[in-house]
């Protein structure tokens, strides 16, 4: 598993000098092509606005925890769009983490900001599914019970906080 020396070649057989002058100049360019691949993610990483990402975060939580219309599309759809922006937003958190701090520590804010509306609209959702779920036969009303329990009416203790009623 260790490297192979650059004038073999798979099978142990030793190479033609222009063919390992080949081989060495493509492992040349492999790695400055690397170079440049982490430069550019580097430059497109720059690019990106944290606002637009919660933005887009945001609505793709709106379309996903909508009670009232169904989600254009389907959940895993969302679901991946959604850690695709996820991850984006730990790339772009990352880079600022190193070059501008202050600017990453606006950025956790926001996130913070962000987590806690997204907590909100999902239990939200979730009451509205309950409650969708909910028959109103299954609901006891309080005026059953008073007329089915009448002796239960006195044994409810009184408050102390509240006056007695004259």
């Amino acid at each position: 598993m260790g490297r192979r020396a650059v004038n073999t070649t798979k099978s142990g057989k030793f190479m033609n000098p222009t063919d390992q002058a080949r081989k060495e100049a493509r492992k040349r360019e492999l790695k400055k092509n690397k170079k440049q691949r982490i430069i550019v993610r580097t430059a497109v990483l720059k690019t990106k606005d944290p606002r637009e990402l919660v933005a887009e975060l945001e609505k793709v939580d709106q379309m996903q925890f909508d009670p009232n219309n169904p989600p254009p599309y389907s959940v895993t759809v969302l679901q991946n769009k959604y850690k695709k922006l996820k991850a984006t937003w730990e790339r772009v958190y990352l880079l600022y983490q190193k070059e501008e701090p202050n600017k990453a520590v606006e950025m956790k804010a926001l996130e913070k900001e962000y987590e806690k509306h997204r907590a909100e609209l999902m239990l939200y959702y979730e009451s509205v599914k309950q409650a969708q779920d909910v028959q109103v036969d299954e609901i006891p009303l309080p005026s059953e019970t008073v007329q089915m329990y009448p002796s239960m009416i006195s044994a409810v203790p009184r408050s102390i906080l509240k006056m007695p009623v004259r």
